[in-house]
Order: C-alpha cells, then structure tokens, then sequence
C-alpha cells in the first residue's frame, strides 16, 4: 500500500511538473511587450540618469551629483531589464507579436522607402522568420544585454561610477546588435540630398 501511494505521489508531481513547465513557456511575453514595456522604458531610464551626471567636460561621470533615490531607479532598472533579457534568452520559443499587437513601424512594412532596404520597416511576420532562422543568436544577444544590465545592476548597488560610466555607454550598441540581424538598422538614413 505505502509503495502505490509512493508511486502515485511520484506520478502526480512528474504531471505537476510538467503543468508547471507548459505554464512557463506560454508565461514568455512577446518581443514586442518586452521591448515596449520593459526594454525601452528601463534602458531609457538609465541613459536619463547617466545623462544627467555627465562631468563638466563630458569625458565622465561625476557620482556626487547622483542621489540616492536614482543609484536605487538604476538599481531597480537594470534589474528588470536583465530578468527580461534573461526570460527571453532561456525561452523555448520566442513570439515577435500577438496577431492583434502591432510592432513599431508596421504600418510602414511592405512600402519600399527611396533611401534602400536598409530602412524598409520590417512586420512582426518578417523579425519572426528572421528569429526562428536563428534562435541561438537571438538567444546570445538577449544574453549580451543580460550582463550588461546585470553589470550596471553591480555598478548601482556598490555606487561603482566607473563600472556605470563603461557600461551604460556601450549599451546602445548591446541592443543595436540585436536589432540589426533581427529588426533591421536603426541607424538614421543619410541626409537627403538637395536639403
């Protein structure tokens, strides 16, 4: 009797398990979600703070003029930026978009721009191919942006102006080489001409 309820118990957690499993993997938010509601408002905040502690010849940050309540917003930031990073690096399956969520620039997808394909905007359906075309890289860079947003994470908890100063100023290209093999540049175009 003790060995069929041992084993049914062992049964029951195996199927629990597994429930808790499939839970997680549809918990995955979306790429577009992630970026406008966690990405871009977290990086924003840490390029807002670190802007306003520029020295006064702009070679540097200066930590005196950094209050507490920002270390702790840079803190707080980073923080959710690399626990999303990290969700979306460990996912089974990454979704750009749910069918009713428009991604930026989608309403321009499909119309050839004057100034080359670079900067042809890109549907949900597109970043979604490119992704599943190569999901380890898309997994490597969701990585990169995990440390440095894990570094700066330090750098806030131990008022390290250094370490924030060298990291928050490459952080921009930590995302831009995430979204030029998948979303495309997001470099400005060039000038025009005549203008």
């Amino acid at each position: 009797m003790a060995k069929a309820g041992m084993a049914a118990l062992i049964a029951v957690t195996l199927m629990l398990g597994g429930c808790g499993e499939k839970s997680a993997k549809e918990a995955t938010p979306t790429i577009n979600s992630s970026m406008t509601g966690v990405m871009e408002p977290t990086a924003q905040t840490i390029w807002d703070i670190v802007s306003s502690a520029y020295n006064a010849k702009g070679d540097g940050l200066d930590a005196t003029k950094l209050s507490d309540g920002q270390w702790k917003q840079l803190s707080d930031a980073s923080h959710r930026l690399h626990e999303r990073a990290q969700m979306l690096a460990m996912a089974e399956h990454i979704l750009v978009a749910a069918d009713n969520e428009p991604i930026l620039g989608s309403q321009a997808a499909g119309v050839k721009g004057e100034i080359g394909p670079a900067w042809d905007a890109a549907s949900a359906k597109v970043v979604q191919a490119r992704i599943d075309a190569k999901p380890d890289l898309f997994a490597q860079k969701a990585r990169d942006l995990a440390t440095a947003a894990d570094a700066i994470n330090k750098a806030a908890n131990t008022k390290d102006i250094a370490l924030l100063y060298k990291i928050s100023s490459g952080l921009d290209e930590v995302c831009d080489a995430c979204h030029e093999p998948f979303w495309g540049t997001d470099e400005p175009p060039p000038f025009p001409q005549g203008h």
